[in-house]
């Protein structure tokens, strides 16, 4: 009999997933103890058809999408942004044994601050969900662009956009042409074991519930580093910060060990986990970019700030477009709400503010 001549794309249902993704291959389980699993999952729903209503504040792009339903030992995790902060009300509701139940969660969206892991986390599930998209679709251009962003901005690297390390993602011009370069990229698989691969991968990525640099793929774990809220690429002996836009910014240069090192790293210590990086390093902070270069290699005169430090801002590019309705305003994402647990810790939203 031959194995996975399986049409994955065919298996997913965008309007009712499964609690969890599961792809039998020959590396991992028999597929009778799989299927129990899976089975004895979906024969003990907890919450279905759920529901996240919010009133007080603006609230989308909430992922994954649709919510999927709620099973015994399995819990959700929503990610999503918001407009402003302030008190709001927020309503889980969904059917429990045949009845309509509501899960009423009241609080204050915070205006600013939050933990820095909420942004990426908001874009990897982003990013499974548009590579979802075109597996089921085919490309559209917004799609491709905003997986372009998204991959940039946050570092979040996968097999299908691991060449992106490689362009020159800084310029108007390189963008296009990563964007050609991935529109070019051959059709996704749709059977054998490279379907159940990539599957997988984008499952794990729509239900991602935390990113650090041991999801990278192996190519890009030398190349990429997560500090704090920032993604810095290593190009050209430079750690990079995505922030940075060589089109609108001119960057300070600092003599590594020289005097205005010193002085910047005292006045700002904070920054000190991007200087440690290396010799080699430019970064965006308060709406300037600051490049430590060897000292003599034409330093800039360094005007060392004086004022307290301003709250990190870590998503400024404007917004992709998106692929779905919805309100769509421009800005940058915040690091966010935090964490709400809803429903006896059955459920957790992750909110991030975009800043107006």
């Amino acid at each position: 009999m031959a194995k996975h001549h399986v049409k994955i794309a065919s298996l997913y249902n965008a309007r009712h997933p499964l609690p969890q993704s599961s792809c039998t291959t020959p590396k991992n389980a028999p597929i009778i103890p799989a299927k129990s699993t899976n089975s004895a999952r979906v024969s003990t729903p907890v919450l279905t058809d759920i529901e996240l209503d919010f009133d007080g504040v603006t609230v989308y792009d909430i992922y994954p999408d649709p919510l999927p339903d709620l099973f015994a030992g399995t819990q959700l995790i929503v990610v999503g942004r918001y407009r402003e902060g302030g008190p709001a009300r927020i309503t889980l509701s969904g059917e429990v044994e045949g009845e309509r139940r509501k899960f009423v969660y009241e609080g204050t969206f915070r205006s600013e601050g939050g933990d820095d892991f909420i942004p990426r986390l908001w874009a990897a599930r982003k990013i499974g969900y548009l590579l979802t998209q075109i597996r089921l679709h085919g490309e559209r251009e917004e799609w491709v662009d905003a997986i372009i962003e998204l991959s940039t901005r946050y570092g979040i690297i996968t097999p299908y956009t691991s060449f992106l390390i490689q362009e020159d993602l800084w310029t108007e011009a390189g963008r296009e042409e990563a964007a050609e370069t991935l529109k070019a990229m051959p059709t996704a698989p749709v059977f054998g074991a490279p379907a159940v691969e990539e599957a997988e991968a984008q499952a794990d990525l729509r239900a991602a519930e935390s990113v650090g640099e041991e999801m990278l793929p192996e190519e890009a774990a030398q190349a990429v580093r997560y500090v704090g809220s920032k993604t810095f690429i290593f190009r050209d002996g430079v750690w990079i910060d995505t922030a940075y836009d060589p089109e609108t910014m001119e960057p300070v240069r600092v003599g590594f060990g020289s005097d205005a090192y010193f002085d910047l790293l005292a006045a700002r210590p904070e920054w000190g986990e991007y200087l440690a990086l290396g010799t080699r390093v430019l970064f965006v902070a308060e709406g300037t970019a600051y490049e430590v270069v060897g000292e003599g290699e034409g330093e800039s005169t360094v005007v060392i700030p004086t004022r307290p430090a301003e709250p990190t801002e870590p998503g400024e590019p404007a917004e992709p477009s998106q692929p779905t309705p919805g309100p769509s305003p421009s800005g940058g994402l915040c690091a966010g709400i935090g964490l709400i647990p809803l429903a006896l810790g059955l459920v957790t939203v992750v909110l991030g503010r975009r800043w107006s």
